[in-house]
């Protein structure tokens, strides 16, 4: 016919909650291995047979979602790509979440911090920390300076394999690039979540909009498994360049070339 058919579900889905379509990728041929038989398509979200349940995160916010599809509709028309090859679709698409998610940011002047952007757009940390070393009299203390200095290069040694992946990208690439760059950022903000607690000594230990700096390094410690998890996982990202950028052996896959029915389920 002209449209398919679709059950199942999917956990971690960023923004499900407010989105008019979703990115889809759904098992057509069940006599493929696993990366083969997938189709991509673009999926109406606000349709019957759609449910989304939003997940709590630690940091109060509920970005992430569960999506229960039951006899829900796609189009034909709305799939992208050759029947069957989805998954090469979807790499070209999480190449670029992945080269976004590894963009060093700063805050913008003015923010009127995490928790007042908590159901809104993804804060974004200040990941230099210089001012609230000053701000705490803390600027002069070597231990916080070199690790100021450690952050600092962090920052700019991304910015720089960021610009690499983004060439890559506008001369019509798929580049493991983004990997080593969005890996990068997540351990950037651990550690930048990490020093500003280290800043701000026992003040760090309050909490609340009475205490704003505390509230937000509380909030930045927790936000920095966001992106540990969206986008593909600190593992899978090492996964990936271990294999694609250093050339290490494949891991073992004993299901390879099994065609999706036969493969092992829990």
């Amino acid at each position: 016919g002209d449209e398919w058919v679709v059950n199942g579900q999917k956990v971690w889905t960023s923004g499900a909650q407010g989105a008019d379509y979703g990115m889809l990728i759904a098992r057509t041929d069940w006599d493929q291995p696993k990366h083969r038989g997938i189709t991509f398509f673009w999926f109406p979200m606000r349709q019957d047979g759609v449910e989304v349940r939003p997940l709590r995160q630690a940091t109060g916010d509920a970005r992430f979602n569960e999506v229960f599809l039951t006899d829900a509709r796609v189009p034909d028309s709305h799939r992208l790509g050759e029947l069957g090859k989805g998954w090469w679709v979807l790499q070209t698409a999480l190449t670029y979440e992945r080269a976004v998610m590894g963009v060093t940011q700063r805050r913008s002047e003015g923010s009127g911090g995490a928790t007042a952007e908590a159901h809104g757009r993804i804060p974004v940390p200040d990941t230099s920390l210089v001012r609230l070393a000053r701000e705490t009299g803390r600027a002069g203390d070597p231990v916080i300076r070199q690790d100021l200095a450690r952050l600092h290069a962090m920052r700019t040694v991304n910015e720089w394999n960021g610009q690499r992946a983004k060439a890559v990208a506008e001369a019509g690439g798929s580049s493991p690039l983004a990997s080593l760059g969005k890996l990068a950022m997540s351990g950037i903000l651990h550690f930048a979540g990490h020093l500003q607690g280290e800043i701000l000594g026992m003040e760090g230990t309050l909490d609340g909009d009475a205490h704003p700096r505390a509230r937000d390094a509380n909030y930045s410690q927790l936000n920095a498994y966001f992106t540990s998890i969206g986008g593909g996982t600190d593992q899978i990202q090492r996964n990936i360049i271990g294999e694609r950028i250093l050339g290490l052996p494949r891991e073992p896959e004993v299901d390879r070339g099994t065609p999706f029915k036969d493969v092992a389920r829990s």
